[in-house]
């Protein structure tokens, strides 16, 4: 009786366990079946929402990555093309400043020849000039005297000193200015004349006791010539001439013959033929 006793009470026992746990797993089970899901559908909205703008922000990126791309190969062609000019622009510089050597050069030696050319020209014209007088060379118009530097031209006009003074001027030269030996010399040889007419030069002063200037305001040298002046006459002699070898003061109103002077020309070498 007791062994069946006991075998009930462990059946009994082995019921309850089962009860026990199919209770325990229908709980289980409700549980799972009802438990509430807000947190996953709130995890999926915003995803849903940021795709797009990812997206977006994606497509913008690579836009710009493509566009700077484009713009540093615009940028490096640009920087190779200035290069390249720079290069040409600078070689052509050099070359431009080669050939302006180069024509600086050729134009100081074309000054040299034309110099040499002009003085070779000069001397044989000089030459031809002493041997006939008036060849077509000459640097000085029609009958006027070729010396030195200047031309010279003796006139047989009488005029006072004053008007001396305005024909020469009229003829685009000065009155005469011996101011050197050679000038001296050569003036002194045309003033000799048989009918004692003397010549006016630039010489001249403001008065007694002042002193003697040429026309250009230079003083006059007593080294190079002598002046002579008549003390007995009481009339101003304020103007000198020339004659006969001398200079003599003179009344600037009386009239006395014009010699004037002007600048030489150029020898032309085609007129040597």
């Amino acid at each position: 009786m007791q062994t069946k006793y006991s075998s009930e009470r462990d059946v009994r026992d082995m019921l309850d366990d089962d009860e026990d746990t199919t209770m325990s797993l229908h709980s289980r089970a409700s549980t799972l079946t009802w438990r509430p899901e807000p947190r996953h559908t709130e995890l999926r909205t915003p995803l849903s929402t940021w795709r797009p703008v990812a997206l977006t922000l994606l497509t913008l990126c690579l836009v710009l990555l493509v566009g700077l791309a484009a713009l540093g190969l615009v940028f490096f062609q640009f920087y190779q093309l200035s290069n390249i000019q720079q290069a040409i622009i600078t070689e052509k510089e050099e070359r431009l400043g080669n050939l302006s050597q180069q024509l600086q050069s050729l134009q100081v030696k074309n000054k040299k020849l034309v110099d040499t050319l002009q003085r070779v020209a000069e001397k044989l014209c000089r030459e031809l000039y002493n041997k006939s007088g008036g060849p077509r060379c000459s640097p000085c118009p029609e009958k006027w005297k070729w010396h030195g530097d200047k031309c010279y031209q003796f006139y047989r006009e009488s005029k006072s000193w004053q008007g001396c003074e305005y024909f020469c001027s009229a003829e685009n030269s000065t009155m005469l200015k011996i101011n050197a030996q050679e000038v001296l010399d050569f003036s002194m040889l045309q003033s000799y004349s048989e009918f004692f007419y003397s010549y006016w030069t630039g010489l001249s002063r403001n008065g007694s006791g002042e002193a003697w200037l040429w026309m250009d305001g230079t003083p006059y040298s007593f080294q190079l010539f002598e002046i002579i002046i008549d003390a007995s006459n009481l009339r101003s002699r304020d103007c000198v001439t020339i004659l006969n070898g001398k200079a003599f003061s003179k009344d600037c109103r009386e009239l006395r013959r014009c010699a004037c002077e002007r600048t030489a020309g150029r020898v032309d070498p085609e007129k040597l033929h």
